[in-house]
């Protein structure tokens, strides 16, 4: 277990990297699609603020872990930002398989629209190996 994450050899974690907030990011969401048309698959989400130098757990409006079922998706969302929050991060831990697919986005206070730079899709995501 790496803080708070249960570890295995079958799961990926997948990482933004440090972002600075675009101005008029309000929110943090993880939208995660299973496409394994018979398997449920899990997939846990956190949060951090890394403006201290730090990282510090961003509260989510969404549980951080969800199973998601054959052919559907699951959005994992944070609470508002702080106004103080100027850089996060993303981790997304899910199975070591293809079927499942991550993008994150910041998005907008009033009519969320995602946010020009705070926008990493799956193919951006750094590979972590937590030990």
């Amino acid at each position: 277990m790496k803080g708070g994450i249960l570890l295995s050899h079958k799961t990926k974690i997948l990482s933004t990297g440090v972002l600075r907030r675009h101005s008029s990011t309000e929110f943090l969401t993880v939208e995660a699609m299973n496409v394994d048309p018979n398997d449920s698959r899990s997939v846990t989400v956190q949060m951090f603020d890394w403006s201290s130098g730090s990282p510090v757990l961003i509260s989510m409006a969404d549980p951080t872990t969800q199973t998601i079922p054959p052919n559907q998706y699951r959005t994992f969302r944070s609470f508002e930002l702080t106004p103080s929050t100027f850089a996060y991060e993303v981790r997304i831990v899910h199975p070591k398989d293809k079927d499942v697919v991550t993008n994150v986005f910041g998005l907008s206070d009033i009519a969320f629209d995602p946010q020009e730079g705070n926008n990493v899709l799956q193919h951006d995501l750094a590979k972590l190996k937590l030990r």
